[in-house]
């Protein structure tokens, strides 16, 4: 695809901005970003899980040589929406996704033409690398017969040298894993609907070798590895690392089956921390680690399915573990155990080891964070990342200057809250664009709701009626938030 004016401009200004910082930083961190599927909060030991349920030593290992976040938001309680924030530094609600997520026959939902933050680091030198769930489309129309041609726009289009995917879920329809702007290994144009996927519908059936969903962490795994092996000191790399775990379906490797103490779901906790494991064995291996900043987090909570008691996430919940931990809800809600997740951030020798950070940030603040860390920051045109901020300074220690005063989150219907201080409020607005067929499945009560986190951390006690002015304050930061085109 043809790179736009704009996009040229954009490049011009973010290579400016970083050349003098260039000139004296030859050794630039490698990055390691991992985004873990419907993670809970409370599903690691280091935040809160009991060991004798479950255990997540190497994910520890990070939180112990860095610094973990209590107060990290996604944008959404879905996957989409807060798969886009990271890539685009940007409220998923300013594109065309009002509400829900992005089917697996959709269109790639970031614009190419605007600037990523692959596009950032690959214009700084890097190798850059987006491998295991996409969840964000393909091509221009994502019809069958495109998926079986060239995949264009994709993740390459998006400033990524290499892509090796699950287009959504490890269950979905398409049974295939994508390779650069192919499915991979595909043999012909035919399509052969066949069997049926763990949601119901027929496999697709694409003439290409088909995914088996108990090897899928196996393989994202194995290529994550065989990708971080041709990598050297040389040239820094980046590397966006999406596992399918734990989204159901639960399906855990026959290696890790029984081995922990609250079911499949919990061994399926176990495969994510062993693959986490092997990315840090090989960065060792090839003495990478002292240069190798490693982040970790979700793209929402952990899901409880209330209404099916057969679920491996019952039966882990039964046995004892805490997904979501004290918080309220889980992934598709507003509520905190949608939206809070855990945060770790390590970074040998700048990071003091086994901190703890209150701040509230945002996993859409990682562009901005990594332009800082990588040159002087984005530049001023606020096209680029214009919903991120920064939160080295936290990082740093600096509790003086916290990344950010606010954040807004959203559900699965569209509906928002802002965080700001220690107060949350849940505006019970939907968008225009929901559909009167999901307005009719929305379960939690269509009602204004403000909660004091500090005090009411599982939001129990609706202060809404009882602290006008606090209403006022975040109504109006809400509004200002959704009336400008950036908040940074």
């Amino acid at each position: 695809m043809k790179t736009s004016v704009i996009k040229l401009v954009l490049v011009s200004l973010v290579c400016c901005s970083v050349l003098s910082s260039n000139a004296q930083n030859t050794a630039k961190p490698n990055i390691v970003f991992i985004l873990a599927d419907d993670f809970g909060y409370s599903s690691l030991n280091c935040y809160g899980a009991e060991k004798s349920l479950v255990r997540t030593p190497n994910v520890d290992r990070i939180a112990e040589k860095g610094m973990s976040f209590s107060s990290a938001y996604t944008a959404a309680s879905v996957c989409t929406p807060t798969r886009y924030s990271f890539i685009m530094g940007r409220y998923p609600w300013r594109s065309e996704l009002k509400y829900g997520t992005w089917g697996v026959e959709s269109r790639m939902l970031p614009d190419p033409e605007r600037f990523t933050i692959a596009d950032w680091l690959k214009n700084l030198g890097y190798n850059t690398a987006a491998i295991g769930k996409w969840h964000l489309g393909y091509g221009t129309t994502g019809t069958l017969e495109e998926y079986t041609g060239t995949l264009k726009p994709g993740p390459l289009d998006l400033g990524f040298d290499y892509h090796f995917g699950v287009p959504q879920n490890h269950g979905d329809k398409m049974g295939v894993y994508i390779e650069n702007d192919h499915i991979y290994g595909i043999r012909s144009n035919k399509i052969q609907a066949y069997s049926r996927t763990f949601y119901g519908p027929q496999y697709y059936g694409f003439d290409a070798p088909q995914r088996k969903n108990i090897e899928c962490m196996e393989m994202l795994t194995e290529k994550t590895i065989d990708w971080l092996s041709v990598q050297s000191s040389e040239e820094p790399f980046f590397l966006y690392f999406a596992p399918v775990a734990v989204h159901h379906p639960i399906t855990p490797s026959n290696y890790m089956r029984g081995m922990s103490a609250c079911g499949p779901y919990g061994d399926f906790i176990q495969d994510l921390d062993w693959s986490v494991g092997r990315i840090i064995q090989t960065l060792e291996y090839k003495g990478l680690m002292d240069n190798t900043i490693i982040i970790f987090t979700s793209d929402n909570g952990g899901e409880i399915p209330g209404d099916r008691p057969e679920a491996p996430e019952i039966q882990a919940i039964n046995a004892g573990l805490k997904i979501n931990g004290d918080l309220r809800g889980d992934k598709h809600n507003i509520w905190e155990g949608g939206t809070r997740v855990p945060f770790i951030v390590s970074w040998p020798g700048k990071v003091k080891e086994g901190a703890v950070s209150e701040d509230i940030i945002a996993v859409m603040d990682v562009f901005a964070t990594i332009a800082d860390i990588t040159g002087k920051g984005l530049p001023e045109d606020k096209n680029v990342a214009p919903d991120s901020r920064s939160f080295v300074s936290s990082l740093m220690g600096q509790k003086s200057n916290p990344a950010r005063t606010s954040v807004v989150t959203a559900d699965m219907h569209g509906m928002q809250a802002i965080r700001m201080g220690e107060w949350k409020f849940i505006d019970n607005a939907l968008p225009e664009e929901l559909p009167e067929s999901r307005r009719s499945r929305i379960q939690m009560p269509l009602e204004r709701q403000l909660y004091n986190l500090k005090e009411d951390p599982a939001e129990s006690t609706n202060l809404y009626d009882t602290n006008p002015e606090i209403v006022r304050q975040l109504t109006e930061e809400l509004n200002r938030i959704r009336s400008l085109d950036s908040s940074r």
